[in-house]
């Protein structure tokens, strides 16, 4: 039994561009790297640095052209069913049919994944509970606020279960009261839960408060690797009371 939820061996990854798509791009060099089961992990960097390659090769989603990964021991390549049935992912940009209400959202996802009848309504209603949805419960969508928005969608991505939770941006466009209830329900996931959360994030004060370890990318590189703490001793030469802000302008340089 392995203590890792995502194993990433030596992985590369290329894109087809130019005319005609007859080059190659390299958007991942060689990247190794293991997630501890039962953490909050951070996958930083600039723009175009492969976080969001990262996560699709991790998901299934796309297929590496080099190394391999590995999701609680099991390959990737040769067990997409099982992967898929770990993860689920919650975007900073949550996007619902308009007219729906909340508890007709979440119904009509528990469906989509495979749950029916007794399980389905028990299941909607455990994660209306757990993001504190119940007076929300029959707005539509078009009516809720930008941070109920967000509740939604991490409701959403709880309604399977998932070993790892995927949030990609999670408080992209969340006011700062938004933004701090946002981190607090992400904090209550995981430790009610007890899953993995690999998270993608701007916000580097975001991540000093929630990410337990970091890894940083650029130009498809893996530069470092640390708790916030290791990371920030490695620029103290340079800034007195280092913050993530600091190593993040230090690494990406």
């Amino acid at each position: 039994m392995t203590n890792f939820a995502v194993e990433v061996e030596n992985v590369t990854k290329f894109y087809p561009t130019g005319f005609l798509y007859l080059r190659r791009k390299c958007v991942l060099k060689d990247v190794t790297l293991k997630i501890p089961q039962g953490t909050i992990f951070g996958v930083l960097g600039p723009n175009g640095a492969g976080k969001t390659t990262l996560l699709s090769l991790i998901a299934g989603l796309i297929s590496p052209d080099g190394g391999t990964l590995s999701v609680f021991g099991k390959n990737v390549a040769h067990n997409a069913d099982f992967v898929r049935k770990q993860i689920n992912l919650c975007s900073g940009n949550p996007n619902f049919v308009w007219c729906m209400t909340v508890a007709e959202s979440l119904s009509f996802y528990a469906m989509l994944y495979g749950m029916l009848g007794k399980k389905k309504r028990e299941r909607v209603e455990e994660v209306i509970s757990v993001m504190e949805l119940k007076v929300h419960r029959n707005t539509r969508f078009d009516e809720l606020s930008t941070g109920i928005k967000q509740r939604l969608a991490l409701a959403k991505a709880l309604l399977s279960e998932p070993r790892i939770l995927f949030l990609d941006e999670p408080t992209l466009g969340l006011d700062p009261h938004m933004a701090i209830k946002a981190r607090e329900a992400i904090r209550s996931i995981h430790a009610t839960k007890g899953i993995t959360i690999v998270l993608t994030s701007h916000y580097m004060k975001e991540v000093e408060e929630v990410c337990e370890r970091v890894a940083f990318l650029r130009e498809g590189c893996l530069v470092a690797e640390g708790t916030p703490d290791e990371l920030m001793k490695k620029v103290e030469f340079k800034v007195a009371k280092p913050t993530m802000e600091d190593v993040f302008l230090e690494l990406v340089q």
